[in-house]
């Protein structure tokens, strides 16, 4: 057989071009892929009907029958309505939103396999990440590779937009889904069953057919992101959607859709099987439309021929394409598409291309005057502001309910009364003159009223104090000062005392004052950018920045408020009272309260400033809450102004430090971006000529159709035209190379000129043709994007661009092995670069600067820094392009970058450079080896340690800057928020420095690595201590520690390695002679093996899961005939619970101590064993008591120990203070090495008491390269540590002791000063124990002559302390101290328990319980009533309704118990439900078992409440 040259061009690919402008010549045709009638479809005429009868809707009833039913909470989930089918599912795979099954259907010809893929809204709102596309993506490739069909649910809002999964490629996911929809070779039916929008949407509706429920909305954008496009236009998002015709009857009417199916998920009784009749026959007809194509298109066998052929003797080009991408290629799967697979594919693709609409220059209509409407958004505004301030008016708060107004309301009262009372001049000097202590109360009441106002109404406060000074100069709502004072005060409401007659002027002062804070606290936060370099470089905002910067936004916030009401009352009382906010203002520093109240501003400025940093509204709130009040003070000769920023309640904000210094990275960036762009280099002439010869334009007169009339988009058109531009977002043509070979290439070229290069369907039909004629005369194409992203105003078809490019590139290079390059520059966002732009087949760069995230700025509403969307950045990803190029029309912008950022990363090539080595062949740049890159040698950075940087809390905290004083190193302590007035705090001196990392969870404080390293750096700290617990054991942190050259006072990275990994430790210990438990020290492949190795070692034996945890997976097995059945069930268990069922045995000790060795070893590998501790007394695996010997131990296990302690430490070359733990197995006097911890432990006290040396001090010595080749070792006496927990004890049901947690605060705490006692205490008067942590809150260690004397010191001393507000563990200490069984020493790791049944609890019990504060529900109580509040859990919107449409949880007057929803919050897309039990935890707010009456209803239906926040008011019914 005669070999065949590589390449013929592919048949298919050019009658596709044809016979898709056929069809979208005539929309009205029937889909290609359906051959006979789909079953239940409602008619075209009703749905044309149904369409005409909304479009007569008004807009609000609009909104209410189209987007309410997609919207409803209760209605059945996608996966919910899959398994309802009358079928079997086979196979089922769920991740969060997604849901993947196999069923068997029912179809006339028999039971069929069907692949269904959907998304399930009952998880994250059916949104996916990066990682539910790629599963995706591989879920339908298996489902063809089976021949299977793939059905595909949509419902989401929209694929995840969000900083994280920019960074995980998800534009690039996207793209590589829709790829593998489009290049299915079976039949694909795709169903709009709820909300299909955006991104999340169009990968699953590349089908052959597409449908929609009745209740289904589909469309390029959720509609609340319209308002951003015609906000210009006055148009409000609802306004828009009816304009673009979401519903499943406008989208038949459009051809977006090719039916609609009787069926609706919220009916009262839906009717599943019309849906499955839908399903099953939409798939019949597509296979026989499938087969009459093939009997009719004789090109499908050619083609088919053509396919073996490549498949057996593929192209070079072929090959190296499928070497470099994750796409599906034929021989992965299967051999070759058959001849019906190809015409699958072939009609789904004629099928997506029918719904685009283009026009033509010569047959637009122009307008003499292109009409815009005139819009309902500031009417809508109004009215909705409005009916909300009304509402509040007639029903406004009782001051009662808000304990700082009525206090001062309360105040006001006396004083007033105080006026008419004559004081003598000694009376006058101690309590003061009566008309000032008036005015002072009359003051600070109007004060505090505004701040409550303007953290109650949040966002509408602007509008509503306007209404309310509007409302005070008219005087309409008067109220008599006299009828005021007689109300009782529990009564009062809000409203009474705003309109008190003797109020009125101090309040109208407030309001106003309030809307000048409010606008100059919105131009601070817009003109951070001034200062952001000089707070970056120096940490400090200087008093001339904060002096210009308060100037520039005041004049802002002056210039804001009087233009906002220059016909107002706010006008005129400004302009007679010029210096009234300086008045203001000042007093507001003096607030003691201000910092709560600026962090309630903070959290909803948060919602209100959704792009910006959280990291750097903290920074406002510290600026306000100490730099300006600094500031002030200086201005008027008092005091001195620092500007170090250092803010001490941070909040929980993740990760401050790191995301505060990527926030100002991201300012300057985006400022050096954006005047690149302010330049509009980029243009398609300015590139033309750059990098093209000869270029000959094609399809020059192709434009947007303006499908759905899009209000104002006809404008842009029309002034397009006007102005000579094309009115489509892409130029296209051939051309030669500029440089190098000079080839003649395709070119493809963003026309930002035209709506920022948006992504139209005319855009979608150029690209297509260009690539026809790049086939036709065998051309490269080479590409240069900037796009917002898909043409929204384009409507619901506009999506079926971002497929119908998808899909012609992968023809293009799969098919005809041709090449596609594409350079993304400026923005690069959205719908283009999720479909073609990241394509797996295409070569992508981009620009250095790019922005280059899947969804833009203007479109997420949450912050996306730099380091997720600039391609600088992300081309560090892996997947996330071929490579960065320079940019061609910025030379200097690198240089720029780099000045801001010296890590960022940055482009070694240009284009020309690009595209002559991927035309020379080489389509990827050489590798760069970086395997030489050798990582910071420690030992470099030892030397004396002068400035430590402590990353500890509670005990260990104390214990290190006890050390750190002694040594005179300075220290700079890391704390949460909630540690921030802790003891260890107050142990710092002069010279030192405290910092809060914010937070309150360990993940939102201590274990937040990038941050503590930020601090580091900020402070200059030469070292770091990692103390105990969080990030001590963590080999990346103390690489990167090192790494960023500071000291890190521990191991080796290498050490933590080893010795952290459960299977690598075992293997050390084995290889070095050391005992461990015997097992099987591998993976048991069969219960047989399973069996041998259990008969081998001896029963009993534990089998346990190699990824067990949380007490799955792990079994005891005592006889051999278990064995077998033991493995099977811990097998699936493992399986279900972890996802693995890889199992391994190990001897089962049943009587043990826990035996440890201390070992310091120095980087000179001197090693000392410092001696051993029995930490045998424990519960639930935690330490009580440690001892300094064991009882038990024999002398000769106890030298074993020390020698496979040695051997150990010295086989790693260990560096530091490390403890190596042992089994001592009591029923065959055997020792066992159980792990090592490479860290200080909480028992290292215990250690230093015997030997004299101080281990603590050895690690900083060790750290600074010390030798301890001279340090001898003297043990003498015994020493024992007791750690005393914030606990209580509780009974559980079954009777039996239980301890829990007791946070609170401390009234009394005595430890008192004794010889030979040493305490550890984070505890103090005053102080509070903390819910956030462990409840550790002293460690207690005696020492005595013998054990004996040991104990009796403990005991006597642990009974003389003297701790009341929280409960301790003190009593069953104790008890233990003086148990004949502990005193004698003969017990194993089960004696806490056993010690607990056989002692008289109650009494115990009573005496934990003794020093607890009593709990009382003070704190819901409103004073002078039987009435509660019930407070906001959390910060989100507030829901009364599950629905607009459905009547309101609860309503004053009703009756409820206690778990009756009362209403929901949402937060980032998730709902909680509220209910009065969701409050009670060990303390019970609302008991269960009482009825409760609503009195009121404190918040409107979506309104924004914070932490806190009044919901309601009940009372007990």
């Amino acid at each position: 057989m005669k070999k065949e040259s590589y390449w013929q061009p592919d048949e298919l690919f050019g009658k596709a071009e044809h016979d898709a402008r056929d069809y979208s010549a005539f929309p009205g045709n029937r889909s290609p892929s359906v051959s006979t009638p789909i079953e239940a479809l409602l008619t075209p005429e009703l749905c044309a009907a149904k369409a005409r009868e909304l479009q007569s809707l008004s807009v609000d009833d609009y909104v209410s029958a189209v987007l309410e039913p997609a919207e409803l909470p209760s209605r059945t989930s996608a996966c919910d309505v899959i398994r309802q089918l009358k079928g079997k599912a086979v196979v089922e795979i769920s991740n969060g939103p997604l849901y993947a099954a196999e069923v068997e259907l029912n179809f006339e010809s028999g039971k069929r396999r069907v692949g269904f893929l959907g998304q399930d809204r009952t998880v994250n709102n059916g949104v996916w990440g990066p990682e539910h596309h790629v599963q995706a993506a591989e879920i339908i490739r298996a489902y063809g590779d089976l021949s299977m069909p793939v059905v595909t649910f949509m419902d989401t809002p929209g694929a995840d937009a969000g900083a994280a999964a920019n960074q995980a490629n998800q534009a690039h996911t996207i793209s590589r889904l829709l790829a593998e929809m489009c290049n299915l070779q079976v039949a694909t039916v795709g169903i709009v069953y709820g909300l299909g929008y955006s991104g999340g949407a169009i990968p699953l509706a590349a089908t052959n057919v597409l449908l929609c429920v009745r209740s289904g909305v589909f469309n390029t954008i959720q509609p609340k992101g319209l308002a951003s496009i015609a906000r210009k236009f006055n148009l409000s998002w609802q306004e828009c959607a009816r304009y673009v015709g979401l519903s499943s009857y406008e989208l038949l009417g459009k051809g977006v859709v090719d039916g609609v199916i009787d069926y609706a998920p919220e009916d009262p009784s839906p009717d599943v099987a019309r849906l499955q009749a839908a399903i099953c026959s939409a798939i019949e007809s597509i296979e026989l439309a499938t087969r009459n194509f093939v009997a009719n298109q004789p090109v499908v066998l050619r083609q088919y021929e053509r396919a073996v052929r490549r498949n057996l003797n593929p192209s070079p080009e072929l090959e190296t394409v499928k070497s470099m991408s994750a796409f599906s290629f034929a021989g992965a799967r299967r051999a070759v598409p058959d001849a019906f697979g190809l015409s699958s594919r072939y009609l789904r693709y004629i099928g997506l291309h029918r719904r685009i609409r283009t026009s033509t220059v010569e047959t637009y209509g122009r307008l003499a005057n292109a009409q815009i409407p005139a819009g309902d958004l500031e009417e809508r505004t109004r009215a909705i502001r409005d009916d909300a301030f009304d509402n509040w008016l007639h029903d406004p708060d009782r001051i009662v309910y808000n304990d700082s107004l009525a206090k001062a309301l309360k105040t006001y009262r006396q004083r007033k009364e105080g006026l008419d009372k004559e004081r003598n001049r000694l009376t006058a000097i101690l309590l003061g003159e009566p008309q000032r202590n008036f005015e002072n109360a009359r003051v600070d009441l109007c004060f505090r009223l505004g701040l409550y106002l303007y953290n109650r109404w949040k966002s509408s406060s602007a509008y509503n104090f306007r209404r309310l000074i509007d409302l005070l100069a008219s005087r309409a709502e008067e109220i008599p000062a006299e009828r005021v004072d007689h109300i009782p005060a529990a009564d009062v409401t809000v409203r009474d005392v705003i309109f008190d007659t003797s109020l009125r002027e101090s309040l109208t002062s407030t309001f106003v004052n309030l809307l000048i804070f409010d606008a100059l606290y919105d131009a601070i936060v817009n003109g951070f950018a001034d200062i952001a370099e000089e707070a970056r470089r120096s940490h400090k905002i200087s008093q001339e920045s904060l002096h210009q910067l308060l100037d520039s936004s005041l004049a802002s916030a002056a210039r804001q408020v009087k233009g906002d009401a220059e016909t107002g009352e706010t006008g005129r009382f400004l302009a007679a009272n010029a210096d009234a906010f300086s008045e203001w203002i000042r007093y507001f520093v003096r607030f003691n309260g201000r910092g709560a109240f600026l962090k309630d501003v903070e959290e909803w400025k948060r919602v209100h400033f959704t792009r910006l940093s959280d990291a750097l509204l903290v920074l406002i709130t510290f600026m306000f809450e100490s730099l300006i009040p600094d500031f002030l003070k200086v201005q008027e000769g008092k005091g001195s102004y620092d500007g170090t920023i250092k803010p001490t309640r941070i909040g929980k904000r993740k990760d401050f430090w790191n995301q505060l210094d990527i926030a100002y990275i991201d300012v300057l960036v985006q400022r050096v971006l954006d005047s690149q762009k302010a330049r509009k280099q980029t243009t398609v002439e300015a590139i033309c000529d750059r990098f093209f010869q000869d270029f000959e334009e094609l399809d020059a007169n192709l434009m947007t159709a303006d499908p759905v009339s899009f209000p104002g988009f006809r404008f842009s058109v029309e002034r397009a035209l006007e102005n000579g531009q094309r009115p489509c977002g892409v130029v296209t043509g051939t051309a030669r190379l500029a440089f190098g070979p000079a080839s003649r290439v395709g070119v493809l070229i963003s026309n930002v000129a035209f709506q920022a290069g948006a992504f139209d369907m005319a855009s979608s039909e150029k690209l297509s043709r260009l690539l026809y004629e790049c086939v036709e005369n065998r051309l490269p194409l080479i590409c240069f994007v900037s796009s917002g992203g898909m043409q929204t105003k384009e409507g619901p078809g506009a999506l079926f661009a971002m497929a119908v490019s998808n899909d012609r590139i992968t023809r293009f290079v799969r098919d005809n092995d041709l090449p596609v390059v594409v350079f993304g520059f400026g923005d690069c966002t959205g719908g283009s670069q999720a479909s073609f732009v990241t394509h797996p087949l295409v070569q992508t760069y981009y620009f250095s600067g790019a922005n280059m995230p899947f969804a833009g700025r203007v479109v997420v509403p949450s912050f996306l820094p730099s380091q997720c969307i600039v391609s600088n950045y992300l081309s560090t990803n892996p997947g996330s392009m071929r490579g960065l190029v320079k940019h061609p029309f910025a030379e200097t912008l690198d240089q720029e970058l780099r000045a801001i950022d010296p890590r960022i990363p940055v482009p070694t090539e240009t284009v020309e450079d690009v595209i002559e080595r991927i035309f020379a062949g080489a389509l990827l740049p050489e590798a760069v080896d970086t395997s030489a890159e050798e990582p910071t040698d420690g030992r470099a950075l030892m030397g004396p340690i002068k400035r430590v940087l402590i990353h500890a809390r509670g005990c260990t905290a104390v214990k290190l800057i006890r050390i750190a004083k002694q040594r005179n190193t300075a220290v700079v302590l890391v704390q949460s928020d909630p540690d921030m007035d802790s003891v260890a705090a107050d142990m710092l001196g002069e010279g030192d420095e405290l910092l809060s990392l914010g937070g309150q969870t360990p993940d939102e404080s201590y274990l937040n690595a990038m941050s503590v390293f930020a601090i580091a750096e900020r402070v200059g700290a030469d070292s770091l201590h990692p103390g105990i617990g969080f990030l001590s054991e963590n080999e990346e942190f103390a690489r990167a520690c090192r790494d960023r050259h500071i000291n890190f006072v521990g191991p080796w990275a290498r050490n933590m390695a080893v010795m952290g990994n459960k299977s690598n430790a075992i293997s050390t210990a084995m290889s070095h002679d050391v005992p461990v438990v015997p097992g099987s020290h591998g993976i048991l492949t069969s219960a047989e093996v399973t069996a041998e190795v259990a008969e081998e070692i001896g029963y009993p034996v534990l089998l346990k899961a190699v990824h067990g945890g949380g007490g799955k997976g792990i079994k005891v097995v005592r006889s051999p005939d278990e064995i077998r059945d033991v493995f099977m069930t811990v097998f699936a268990e493992a399986k279900s619970a972890f996802g693995s069922g890889d199992l391994y045995l190990e001897k089962f000790v049943e009587s043990l101590r826990h035996i440890e060795v201390q070992i310091l070893r120095d980087s000179h590998g001197n090693t000392k064993i410092l001696g051993l501790r029995d930490c045998s007394v424990q519960r639930n695996n935690q330490k009580v008591l440690e001892e300094s010997e064991s009882v038990m131990l024999p002398a000769d296990l106890e030298q074993a120990a020390y020698d496979h302690a040695r051997r150990l430490a010295d086989a790693i070359d260990y560096l530091g203070a490390g403890t190596v733990e042992f089994i001592f197995d009591l029923v065959n006097n055997a020792l066992y090495f159980m792990e090592m911890n490479t860290r200080l432990q909480v028992e290292h006290p215990v250690t230093e008491w015997t030997t004299g040396i101080s281990i603590v001090d050895t690690q900083f010595r060790i750290a600074e390269g010390e030798s301890i080749e001279s340090m001898e070792i003297n043990r003498r006496g015994y020493a024992i540590e007791a750690r005393v927990t914030a606990e209580k004890g509780v009974r559980d049901a079954a009777g039996n002791i239980d301890f829990v947690p007791t946070p609170g605060m401390l009234d009394t705490c005595v430890f008192p000063e004794w010889d030979d006692v040493e305490v550890i205490a984070t505890i103090g008067p005053g102080k509070s124990v903390s819910p956030f942590y462990d409840s550790l809150v002293a460690q207690v260690i005696a020492y005595g002559e013998n054990r004996e004397d040991g104990l009796r010191k403990l005991k006597a001393y642990l009974e003389a302390v003297e701790i009341k507000g929280i409960c301790t563990n003190i009593p069953v200490l104790t008890r233990v101290l003086e148990d004949e069984v502990f005193v004698k020493g003969e017990f194993d790791t089960s004696y806490l328990p056993a010690f607990l049944r056989r002692t008289d609890t109650d009494a115990m019990l009573a005496e934990m319980e003794a020093t607890g504060a009593s709990s009382d529900a003070t704190s819901i109580e409103i004073d002078g009533s039987k009435e509660l509040k019930v407070l906001s859990p959390q910060t989100g919107i507030f829901y009364a309704t599950a629905s607009p449409s459905d009547p309101p949880y609860v309503k004053p007057g009703d009756k409820i118990g206690v778990d009756k929803t009362l209403c929901q919050i949402e937060a980032m897309k998730m709902f909680t439900s509220v209910s009065l039990s969701s409050f009670n935890g060990d303390t019970e707010l609302y008991p269960s078992g009482k009825q409760y009456k609503i009195v009121r209803v404190n918040q409107a239906n979506g309104a924004q409440v914070n932490t806190g926040d009044l919901l309601f008011v009940i009372k007990p019914a």
